[in-house]
């Protein structure tokens, strides 16, 4: 029983350990996929994805596999938005999976080519792929 007491702190350690490593690994992946949207690489952006993820953009169809989701923020890169800011809010890890909860803010060009500020929130659902986090589904949409 004391040996069983004893192991319970360790467990907690260990768990608190992997979460910190899994929200530093997501972070990682969105510091790439920003850096990768602020180049204009729609195709890097895709390769964060897994082989057969699916995209949910707001008023558009879903988008499956890594050839339409590039497609996706071509879209987006090639309309002008700008992602201006990203904030995981919560992440929770499932075995092999984990759920991130987040709120973005961007600009996008309206029809008179002015900037006007965007906010919004997303769900992503994150799959470990040989050891590495890659989204798995995606989906976001704006407040207002």
């Amino acid at each position: 029983m004391k040996r069983m007491l004893l192991a319970i702190p360790l467990l907690l350690l260990a768990v608190s350990a992997q979460a910190r490593d899994l929200k530093s690994d997501i972070d990682a992946a969105n510091q790439k996929f920003g850096a990768a949207y602020a180049k204009g690489d729609a195709a890097a952006i895709a390769r964060l994805y897994t082989p057969h993820a699916q995209a949910f953009p707001p008023g558009g169809d879903i988008a499956t596999g890594r050839t339409e989701i590039e497609h996706v923020w071509a879209g987006a890169i090639q309309s002008g938005m700008k992602i201006t800011g990203l904030q995981t809010l919560s992440v929770e890890q499932y075995g092999n999976a984990a759920r991130e909860i987040g709120r973005f803010t961007a600009e996008a060009p309206d029809a008179q080519k002015q900037m006007t500020k965007l906010d919004g929130k997303y769900v992503v659902v994150w799959k470990r792929v040989n050891g590495t986090w890659m989204l798995d589904s995606d989906i976001w949409n704006l407040n207002h």
